[in-house]
C-alpha cells in the first residue's frame, strides 16, 4: 500500500560534522558542513525506529531547500522531508508491505 500523507512528525536525528580536507594542520578544525542521519520518528503517536537509510536527496522550493530520507523500519518504507527554512520535519509519503 502506497500513500502520500503529508504530515508533520517528530524526528530524533543525528548531526554529525564532515571534516574537510586539509594539507596543513588547522589550530580550529573545520567542516564541510553536517550529515543527518533520522534515527527515530513519531508520527500519529507511534514511534518507528529507523533501521536503514535507504536514499537522500534535495529538491528546490523557492527559497527553501526540502531534503528528503528515504528510510525503512522492519516492515515499512517511509519518505521523511526536512525543511531547511522551517527547521521542520513532514512524513510525505508512506509505503506498507504486504
Amino acid at each position: 500500500m502506497h500513500e502520500f500523507v503529508d504530515e508533520p512528525i517528530e524526528v530524533l536525528a543525528s548531526f554529525v560534522p564532515i571534516p574537510t580536507c586539509a594539507s596543513e594542520p588547522l589550530s580550529k578544525p573545520k567542516t564541510a558542513g553536517n550529515k543527518v542521519t533520522p534515527l527515530i520518528f513519531r508520527w500519529r503517536g507511534k514511534r518507528y525506529p529507523i533501521t536503514k537509510l535507504n536514499l537522500i536527496h534535495r529538491q528546490r522550493d523557492g527559497e527553501d531547500v526540502i531534503y528528503y530520507f528515504n528510510v525503512s523500519d522492519s516492515a515499512n518504507y517511509f519518505k521523511l522531508a526536512f525543511s531547511t527554512k522551517r527547521l521542520s520535519w513532514r512524513l510525505a509519503e508512506w509505503y506498507a508491505l504486504g
